[in-house]
């Protein structure tokens, strides 16, 4: 089997659980890349003596059966970059605070080394949307797994018109505006109250930020819609989001936000549920007269 290692500089020191993860993957006689920039920190600032192995800046070499994610959710997010098209599957392994959406952790690594190997999981085709704008840099990635949002540069409310394919819908005054993919609806969207959706569920979810109006709600649409939006705004720009990405777009952009033409490759180990998911990492349901 062929490993591909994505990372990125981290903050707290996550060194000792890299240093594992190569000595269990040589130990292993698995082949192995890295990412350039992840294995270029690695030896800069924590002098770790990494064999030589080929590395990559874009995507992986073509001959890797998984991508390895190690970090947290941003960072898994980012390394959807590098994956784009090419049909990799992509494993978690947590070492950040959440992990919402990795399939191990680093206390669970040899396990999940050795299912891997064994090929004991599975794999889940996760949506992507996708977002023209002729506002958008060539350097931003316009495709995201969890949301892509609009939201305000100044203190001043934005004023967002939506058109959902041929209908219209009322403008949203707020401070901002997501659309949000079943695996995004737990992330951002979620935090400004937007529903849970299961990751099977053939739908968007559009998640107002903080509107200026009591009517304004969230709403669920199927995934074959074409969200059209249009910022009005008293700043000369706004702000759009890509997942992790940020870039600054003028008053009046128009930009069109549909389903992707390609998923994503999600590994997930046998026994991981959804709802235990949530359950663990986001305390749902927790009370203490439950007795789970």
């Amino acid at each position: 089997m062929n490993f591909a290692i994505y990372g990125r500089a981290f903050t707290a020191d996550c060194s000792e659980q890299v240093n594992a993860l190569i000595a269990l993957l040589r130990e292993r006689r698995i082949d192995f890349s890295m990412f350039a920039p992840f294995y270029d920190f690695l030896c800069r600032s924590y002098a770790m003596r990494i064999p030589r192995v080929p590395l990559f800046t874009e995507l992986p070499p073509k001959a890797t059966d998984c991508l390895l994610s190690i970090g947290g959710d941003g960072t898994f997010l980012g390394s959807l970059q590098h994956v784009r098209h090419s049909g990799i599957p992509v494993a978690g392994i947590n070492c950040g605070r959440l992990g919402f959406l990795s399939a191990a952790s680093f206390d669970e690594l040899p396990e999940a080394i050795e299912a891997l190997v064994q090929e004991k999981y599975t794999i889940e085709d996760r949506t992507l949307l996708e977002v023209q704008c002729d506002d958008l840099p060539d350097t931003i990635y316009p495709y995201a797994l969890n949301e892509i949002g609009v939201q305000r540069h100044t203190p001043a409310m934005i004023n967002i018109h939506i058109r959902l394919n041929d209908d219209l819908l009322p403008a949203y005054w707020a401070d901002g505006l997501l659309v949000a993919t079943p695996t995004g609806s737990t992330a951002y969207s979620m935090s400004v109250g937007g529903p849970i959706l299961v990751p099977q569920s053939k739908s968007f979810v559009l998640s107002p930020i903080s509107p200026h109006n009591l009517s304004i709600r969230s709403l669920v649409i199927t995934d074959d819609t074409v969200v059209t939006l249009m910022v009005e705004t008293r700043h000369t720009t706004a702000f759009l989001t890509i997942d992790n990405q940020l870039v600054e777009i003028p008053s009046g952009a128009r930009f069109i936000i549909r389903k992707a033409a390609f998923t994503v490759r999600i590994v997930r180990f046998h026994g991981a549920k959804f709802f235990d998911t949530i359950r663990e990492k986001l305390s749902w349901g927790k009370d203490y007269r439950n007795p789970y």
